[in-house]
């Protein structure tokens, strides 16, 4: 048998299980009934199923073979596709990571009858690496599109659920990235670089240089110094020194990476590495050094020339991109770095509408129109019944177009008076009540649903794990409530 094979006891006597575990148990039933039936695992299916047929022309194109794919074959894809769905929604509702999804469905029988893993003959579980491609594998644009399936398949034909009463929120989906130190940045240029120089010189594939470890060592004592600096006398002098080290260390690594990176581009397939492995290794190596040298200017300016340097041409991590400065002032995020996230929950807990800024950071009141616009096009045109939202939302302008459009405006007025004003109406008031519990809905969110979207790296990646976490939250919603209203008919 081999290493990775292991056979798993199969008992025919009956579980006793506790409470918990048959809610549990009862959360993935109704689940899968539910994505069977509102046809949402099969629209993501389907575009799965296409994405891989493009895939496989393109292969067999460049290979010169006829294009002909049996039915057999996208059938396989298809079913591959519902697989994936299934597992992507394990990994948001158990809120763990590639690794400890691998290792969650290796373990858990119910849950690998739930992902379609079960099988006579025998049960692979897929490997990290392709549980992240089974993430990744669609873009933006099409899980976008099966998200807003979702909204619309809640509110569609005889359901109970009125979409109309909106409850909007900005926050801060905070990027996986260290607080950025501009010198620091250097040392995370120099680390990434002999990194990978090290990954090309395993394969025998060398260029004259001294021991990559020694400008390790070089790197960290030159580290100490800037940061032991601060609070001593004549500290800028002895940090901006400690910087033209770190300059011209970083100039030599860099040089070295090149002439690394130049053989491995021609000698790759030398090597042991598949060719996904090496692009891996070239893409990492071709954009630190093609960003070392902003890096490089912007410490200078900062450290050695003390002058400032504008917003637009801020570098605030070495790894992520799309990356902005959000300061709110609250406790504990006085700054937070990422990218802005609007939220609008419907009144029973779905959220109908999302804006995820890649380029800017918009003021909370700018989003209202967008955020009509957006429920007219999913809603056959038709506009909100309501919108609330905080004073960050209020503005002359706003208020003017939800009058146009015919909503009730109960965003909260930034004037005292006004307010106090306002507050005498009824429906006001029970509106701004009502949107208390956003703050909880959105505080769910991040703490259940976007934990992935702070792990990976990139707008890219960012975006389609806040779009995982849409689309499993509203299940999650859903699901719940069916089954609440199944215990409460029992009880009945």
């Amino acid at each position: 048998m081999p290493s990775n094979q292991r056979y798993l006891p199969v008992l025919n006597a009956p579980i006793v299980i506790s409470k918990e575990m048959q809610e549990y148990w009862d959360f993935y039933n109704t689940l899968e009934a539910q994505i069977q039936k509102n046809g949402l695992e099969a629209d993501y299916a389907q575009r799965y199923m296409e994405l891989k047929k493009i895939a496989l022309e393109e292969y067999l194109k460049s290979k010169n073979k006829p294009l002909h794919i049996p039915d057999k074959k996208l059938d396989s894809f298809y079913y591959e596709g519902e697989r994936a769905f299934r597992i992507n929604l394990v990994q948001q509702f158990e809120n763990v990571s590639y690794r400890g999804l691998h290792i969650l469905l290796a373990s858990n029988y119910f849950l690998q009858n739930f992902c379609r893993l079960s099988n006579l003959d025998k049960i692979v579980i897929p490997s990290k690496s392709l549980l992240q491609k089974y993430a990744t594998l669609l873009s933006e644009e099409q899980l976008s599109k099966n998200y807003e399936c979702g909204v619309q398949n809640i509110f569609a034909g005889n359901s109970s659920y009125e979409p109309g009463d909106l409850y909007g929120d900005t926050t801060c989906i905070q990027a996986n990235m260290h607080y950025p130190v501009d010198w620091l940045f250097i040392v995370d240029g120099i680390r990434t670089m002999l990194k990978a120089i090290k990954l090309i010189r395993k394969q025998g594939l060398k260029k004259r240089m001294d021991c990559s470890d020694s400008f390790m060592t070089k790197i960290n004592k030159f580290s100490i110094e800037m940061s032991g600096a601060t609070r001593t006398q004549d500290a800028k002098r002895k940090r901006k020194a400690a910087l033209r080290k770190m300059k011209d260390l970083e100039k030599t690594v860099r040089q070295h990476g090149q002439r690394h990176l130049d053989l491995f581009a021609r000698s790759w397939e030398e090597t042991e590495y598949a060719e996904g492995e090496a692009v891996q290794i070239i893409n990492r190596l071709e954009k630190t050094i093609e960003i070392m040298p902003a890096i490089v200017w912007q410490a200078h300016e900062r450290i050695i020339g003390e002058r400032q340097v504008n917003n637009a041409e801020k570098i605030l991590s070495l790894y992520q991109d799309n990356v902005h400065v959000i300061v709110r002032k609250k406790i504990g995020a006085q700054r937070e770095f990422g990218n802005q996230l609007l939220l609008v929950e419907q009144a029973d807990g779905f959220i109908v509408d999302y804006s995820f800024n890649k380029d800017k950071i918009e003021h909370d009141s700018k989003m209202v129109p967008g955020i009509i616009e957006r429920f007219k096009t999913r809603f056959s045109n038709k506009a909100p019944d309501s919108f609330c939202g905080d004073r960050g939302f209020s503005s002359p302008n706003n208020s003017k177009l939800l009058t146009k459009e015919n909503v009730f405006n109960a965003i909260c007025p930034k004037s005292v008076p006004e307010l106090t004003e306002r507050l005498k109406e009824d429906a006001f008031r029970t509106k701004l009540k009502r949107r208390g519990p956003n703050e909880g809905r959105i505080a769910i969110f991040k703490s259940k649903f976007s934990k992935l979207a702070l792990r990976v790296k990139g707008y890219t990646n960012r975006h389609k794990a806040i779009l995982w976490g849409l689309i499993a939250h509203n299940l999650f919603v859903e699901v719940n409530a069916i089954n609440a209203a199944e215990k409460l008919q029992m009880a009945a």
